[in-house]
């Protein structure tokens, strides 16, 4: 009999739908919560059981947990910032104290107090990575066209300052052109910092996305896909490089073909 249960709590993105696909074949029940509308829709009935509880209820995410005597769960998909802290006047009780006891509002800040409030709640929080490693590649050079010198010193400037960036905690991502900051990450998301970034640039910006310095393996991963290439060819950028072993590629395949149409150098460093 198969006694083992996954409880998912699902954000935005193609990563819900993959993450349950993955856990069922190996052997879970899956019970997904969508935070809101979006995501509950972009998991597509892939779950043994499914419900829609907007992120600002957590009291009711344990509750539903709890009927279904879940006790391992998993964070995936994309919360927009900006949307998470509009929620905070609409706060349960769980969620008003989970703000009490956060010290400011950076992301690993609110990993660290989420996993201290599933822990005291009875739940084991799973690493993304047990269901999703074959979306992390290795160090590679992924589409035909050859990078340019200027390309190539962008891409190392670029990390460098990526990577300086990640241990202030401030941001995972720049935008580069001619060694010189176009645009950091911000609480505007990936999409925007791209848009922002590449208009700045005027044409050839190269974007690079890194993880944190102290990164968890349980909660937001970095992760490019079809979207984030688009976003760069339609604001005229010429890279991207993300940090290998690092950063979730979804639709891996399809990602990669669109880089390659677009003209889009698409590497992992």
């Amino acid at each position: 009999m198969n006694n083992k249960k996954l409880g998912i709590i699902a954000g935005e993105g193609i990563l819900p739908r993959t993450l349950s696909e993955n856990a069922l074949k190996q052997g879970y029940e899956t019970y997904a919560i969508g935070l809101n509308l979006k995501s509950f829709l972009d998991l597509q009935g892939i779950y043994t059981q499914g419900k829609m509880i907007p992120g600002r209820l957590g009291g009711q995410c344990i509750e539903y947990f709890r009927s279904n005597k879940v006790e391992e769960i998993v964070f995936i998909g994309k919360i927009h910032k900006l949307w998470a802290i509009s929620q905070i006047p609409f706060l349960d009780k769980l969620g008003r104290e989970c703000l009490k006891r956060m010290i400011n509002l950076e992301d690993n800040t609110f990993h660290k107090v989420l996993q201290e409030i599933a822990q005291e709640n009875g739940f084991n929080i799973i690493p993304q990575l047990q269901f999703l490693k074959d979306l992390l590649p290795s160090t590679q050079i992924f589409t035909f066209r050859d990078l340019s010198e200027k390309e190539r010193e962008d891409i190392d400037y670029g990390f460098d300052k990526a990577k300086k960036a990640s241990e202030l905690e401030v941001s995972q991502m720049v935008v580069v052109k001619n060694k010189s900051v176009m645009a950091f990450e911000a609480a505007e998301g990936t999409d925007k910092t791209i848009e922002r970034g590449c208009k700045l640039a005027k044409k050839g910006g190269v974007v690079v996305k890194v993880k944190w310095k102290n990164q968890s393996d349980k909660f937001d991963l970095p992760t490019i896909g079809p979207r984030t290439i688009k976003t760069i060819a339609k604001h005229k950028g010429s890279i991207l490089a993300i940090e290998a072993n690092s950063t979730f590629v979804a639709e891996k395949e399809k990602t990669i073909a669109l880089a390659n149409k677009l003209g889009v150098g698409f590497l992992a460093i």
